[in-house]
C-alpha cells in the first residue's frame, strides 16, 4: 500500500511541471493536495485523478488552510506533510510535530525562519561569523547596538524574498524608519550592514550529512529590486572560496540541527575576504536558481524536496562531474510599465540561452515588483567558461534593455 502525504501548496500549481513531466511524485505516493484558489492559479493544470483528494482553499485566510490541513490529517491515514513554499515550511512542521509524523519538526524549523533565532544558534555554535543584530520589537532596541558610524539593515524576522527591507545609514535614521513601523509582535530585527558580495548555497541533507551541494554568486544585491532592472547568479565549481563556503554551509546547517532537508543559504564575501553568514531557509531556493541547478547537474531541487518529505529517495546525480559540461547561470529581468518584448529565438541561441521562462503575472499591476524573484523574463544561459558566461549575460542584459525602450 502507497503511503499517504499531505500537501500544503502556495504556489500555482504549474509550477510544478518541468520539461512535460511533474516533480510531484504522485505515482509513488497518495497525495492530498492542498492548494490555492483558482484566482491564484492552484488549481490550473490540476488533474483530479493524480491526487487522493484535492481541497480548495482561499488563500487569503489562515483558518481555511488549518481546517482543511486537520480534517485530512485526522481522517486519513496520512504519514507525511509536504511544503515547499516558505510561507508553508513553518507550518507543515507545526503539524508534523503535532502529529507525531516524520520530517522537520516545528522547533528546527522555527530556526530556519526565525532570523534571529537562526543567527543565535549560529552564533552560539561559533559556525560563521554574523553580523551585530539583534531584535527589533521597540525603538528601546536599538540603544543596546554598537553606536559607531555605519549603514543598518531592518527587516522582517519572517520574511522572504528580501522584502520589507529597509537600509539605513545610522541608527538616528533607524529610529525614524521605526518611528513609522509597528514593531510589536517580534516582527522585526535589525542588523549591521555588510559590504562585499553576495553568494548563495543550496544543499540536500540526508542523515545530518551534505550529498549535494551548489554554490553560485548573485550578480545584483537581491534587496536592490526595481522595475525594469536585472538580476541573476553565476555558478561557482570550484576554488578556494568554493570549499570555504561548503565548509560554513555544513557548520551553519549542524548548528541549526538538520537531519533531513533541501536548503538555501545566503552570505557575504566582504573585501577583507572573509565570509558572513546572513541567512538559510529550510526549504528548495527560489526564482530561477532550481533550472540553473537542473541545467548544470540534472538535479531538480524542488523535486528532491518533495521526494525527501514524502520519504522517498531524492533523484540526486551519481557523482559531480569533475569537468562539468561548461557553466550555467541566468539573468532575469523585473517588469514595468510599457512594452517588453524580450529578444529573438536567434539571439537566444547565439548567446547560449538553454531556456527562456516568461511569467505573464510578475508585477504588482501598478508598475511595481513584489519581491526579489518575481521577474517577468528570465534566461538560463550556458557557457565553456565563467568569463564567457558573464560576458553572455551582459550582452543579454544590453539587448533586452534595447528591446524594452
Amino acid at each position: 500500500m502507497k503511503e499517504q502525504a499531505l500537501f500544503i501548496n502556495f504556489h500555482p500549481y504549474t509550477a510544478f511541471h518541468r520539461h512535460g513531466r511533474s516533480v510531484l511524485p504522485t505515482a509513488e505516493v497518495d497525495i492530498h493536495l492542498v492548494t490555492r484558489n483558482r484566482a491564484f492559479g492552484g488549481v490550473q493544470g490540476v488533474e483530479p485523478k493524480d491526487f487522493a483528494r484535492v481541497t480548495v482553499v482561499d488563500a487569503r485566510y489562515e483558518e481555511q488552510w488549518r481546517a482543511a490541513c486537520a480534517w485530512a490529517l485526522d481522517t486519513r491515514p496520512i504519514t507525511r506533510v509536504m511544503a515547499v513554499h516558505e510561507r508553508a515550511v513553518l507550518f507543515a512542521a507545526e503539524l508534523r510535530t503535532r502529529y507525531g509524523l516524520d520530517g522537520i519538526d516545528f522547533e528546527t524549523a522555527n530556526r530556519f525562519r526565525d532570523k534571529v533565532a537562526m543567527k543565535r544558534a549560529v552564533l552560539a555554535a561559533d559556525a560563521a561569523r554574523v553580523p551585530d543584530f539583534a531584535p527589533l520589537d521597540g525603538p528601546e532596541d536599538l540603544a543596546a547596538l554598537d553606536q559607531s558610524p555605519g549603514k543598518w539593515v531592518i527587516k522582517s524576522r519572517w520574511g522572504l524574498g528580501a522584502s520589507e527591507v529597509h537600509v539605513v545609514d545610522s541608527l538616528d535614521a533607524a529610529r525614524r524608519v521605526c518611528d513609522r513601523m509597528d514593531l510589536g509582535a517580534s516582527q522585526y530585527e535589525i542588523e549591521r550592514f555588510v559590504e562585499g558580495d553576495i553568494y548563495h548555497c543550496d544543499a540536500v541533507v540526508q542523515d545530518g550529512e551534505v550529498v549535494f551541494v551548489n554554490v553560485g554568486e548573485y550578480t545584483h544585491n537581491p534587496a536592490d529590486y526595481a522595475p525594469g532592472t536585472p538580476f541573476g547568479t553565476v555558478t561557482v565549481l570550484d576554488g578556494d572560496l568554493y570549499r570555504r563556503i561548503l565548509a560554513l554551509n555544513v557548520r551553519v546547517l549542524r548548528a541549526l540541527g538538520l537531519k533531513d532537508g533541501v536548503t538555501h543559504l545566503e552570505l557575504f564575501h566582504t573585501p577583507d575576504d572573509d565570509l558572513v553568514f546572513c541567512e538559510v531557509a529550510g526549504r528548495p531556493p527560489g526564482g530561477i536558481i532550481p533550472p540553473v541547478i537542473e541545467a548544470q547537474f540534472g538535479i531538480n531541487m524542488v523535486e528532491a524536496s518533495l521526494r525527501q518529505q514524502a520519504g522517498l529517495a531524492p533523484d540526486l546525480p551519481a557523482s559531480r562531474p569533475d569537468h562539468p559540461d561548461g557553466v550555467c547561470g541566468f539573468v532575469a529581468f523585473y517588469p514595468k510599465s510599457g512594452p517588453t518584448p524580450g529578444i529573438s529565438a536567434a539571439l537566444r541561441k547565439e548567446l547560449g540561452v538553454v531556456e527562456h521562462l516568461h511569467n505573464g503575472a510578475a508585477g504588482d499591476g501598478r508598475g511595481g515588483v513584489r519581491h526579489s524573484t518575481d521577474f517577468l523574463d528570465s534566461y538560463v544561459v550556458r557557457a565553456p567558461d565563467e568569463t564567457t558566461l558573464r560576458r553572455r549575460l551582459h550582452d543579454i542584459e544590453h539587448e533586452y534593455g534595447k528591446s524594452a525602450r
